[in-house]
Protein backbone atom coordinates (compact mmCIF):
# COMPACT_ATOMS: atom_id res chain seq x y z
CA UNK A 1 0.00 0.00 0.00
CA UNK A 2 2.80 2.42 0.83
CA UNK A 3 4.44 1.68 -2.52
CA UNK A 4 1.28 2.66 -4.37
CA UNK A 5 1.01 5.93 -2.44
CA UNK A 6 4.69 6.66 -3.06
CA UNK A 7 4.27 6.00 -6.79
CA UNK A 8 1.20 8.24 -6.88
CA UNK A 9 3.16 11.06 -5.21
CA UNK A 10 6.01 10.60 -7.68
CA UNK A 11 3.54 10.75 -10.57
CA UNK A 12 1.89 13.90 -9.26
CA UNK A 13 5.29 15.49 -8.64
CA UNK A 14 6.50 14.69 -12.15
CA UNK A 15 3.33 16.17 -13.67
CA UNK A 16 3.76 19.37 -11.68
CA UNK A 17 7.45 19.57 -12.57
CA UNK A 18 6.68 19.04 -16.26
CA UNK A 19 4.06 21.81 -16.20
CA UNK A 20 6.49 24.16 -14.45
CA UNK A 21 9.27 23.52 -16.96
CA UNK A 22 6.89 23.84 -19.91
CA UNK A 23 5.64 27.20 -18.63
CA UNK A 24 9.22 28.43 -18.23
CA UNK A 25 10.13 27.38 -21.78
CA UNK A 26 6.94 28.64 -23.47
CA UNK A 27 4.90 30.88 -21.14
CA UNK A 28 1.13 30.97 -21.61
CA UNK A 29 -0.31 33.76 -23.77
CA UNK A 30 -1.25 36.91 -21.90
CA UNK A 31 -3.35 39.34 -23.91
CA UNK A 32 -1.85 42.83 -24.21
CA UNK A 33 -3.29 45.71 -22.22
CA UNK A 34 -4.98 48.64 -23.93
CA UNK A 35 -1.79 50.72 -23.53
CA UNK A 36 0.26 48.00 -25.18
CA UNK A 37 -2.27 47.75 -28.01
CA UNK A 38 -2.04 51.51 -28.56
CA UNK A 39 1.76 51.34 -28.59
CA UNK A 40 1.69 48.50 -31.13
CA UNK A 41 -0.68 50.55 -33.33
CA UNK A 42 1.64 53.58 -33.12
CA UNK A 43 4.64 51.47 -34.04
CA UNK A 44 2.79 49.95 -36.99
CA UNK A 45 1.82 53.41 -38.27
CA UNK A 46 5.39 54.64 -37.90
CA UNK A 47 6.69 51.63 -39.82
CA UNK A 48 4.15 52.19 -42.60
CA UNK A 49 5.15 55.85 -42.90
CA UNK A 50 8.84 54.90 -43.03
CA UNK A 51 8.24 52.32 -45.77
CA UNK A 52 6.15 54.79 -47.79
CA UNK A 53 8.79 57.51 -47.39
CA UNK A 54 11.59 55.25 -48.61
CA UNK A 55 9.47 54.00 -51.52
CA UNK A 56 8.75 57.57 -52.66
CA UNK A 57 12.39 58.55 -52.22
CA UNK A 58 13.55 55.54 -54.26
CA UNK A 59 11.06 56.30 -57.06
CA UNK A 60 12.24 59.91 -57.14
CA UNK A 61 15.86 58.78 -57.46
CA UNK A 62 14.96 56.32 -60.23
CA UNK A 63 13.04 59.04 -62.09
CA UNK A 64 15.96 61.47 -61.75
CA UNK A 65 18.45 58.89 -63.01
CA UNK A 66 16.29 58.10 -66.09
CA UNK A 67 16.17 61.71 -67.29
Amino acid sequence: MSTAILLLLVLIGSILLTKYVANKIDPPFISPTSEQKEEIARMAKAAAVAVAYHAVKRRAQETDSET
